[in-house]
């Protein structure tokens, strides 16, 4: 009996106390969103993004990852501003509008491009020579590659 009567009165104290914690924001909450196709994984607390969670399983991989995140400020950004537009009474409300408005504001997302080099001109080409050539004439201070270096610079 008295077993039964501790498991009703948690019960009850839990109850009594979820919309408290949930206005607090104290548990650690996920939230997983399909954006445009991509993925986005993120957790907050306290009403605050935890920014190093943001993308977190595609980690691994640069350009996912870079993707995700791009994704993910894109969608603090839309979010911010469909709660921001279209406010609502709710008792969270204020609070989503928090957090994602900071959000929106305060991530930076990680941006990582792969493309294909240009092909190296010849001026280009013959100053990266010149360079070098000058860095090893001052380095060894031989004549002949005093010389090397003049004829390649032009000098």
């Amino acid at each position: 009996m008295i077993d039964s009567y501790v498991q009703f009165n948690e019960k009850l104290a839990y109850a009594i106390l979820k919309p408290m914690r949930e206005g607090m924001g104290v548990e650690l909450e996920s939230v997983n969103v399909d954006y445009h196709d991509q993925p986005v994984s993120f957790q907050y607390q306290m009403w605050r993004l935890r920014p190093n969670t943001v993308c977190l399983p595609q980690k691994n991989k640069l350009l996912e990852y870079s993707a995700c995140t791009e994704a993910a400020s894109q969608f603090f950004h839309e979010t911010c501003q469909t709660l921001q537009q279209k406010p609502i009474r709710a008792a969270l409300y204020s609070n989503y509008k928090r957090l994602y408005c900071n959000a929106a504001v305060s991530y930076q997302p990680v941006v990582a491009k792969v493309c294909r080099s240009q092909p190296i001109d010849e001026s280009a080409e013959q100053r990266q020579q010149c360079s070098i050539l000058t860095v090893k004439a001052l380095r060894t201070r031989k004549a002949s590659d005093v010389q090397e270096r003049d004829r390649v610079c032009g000098n």
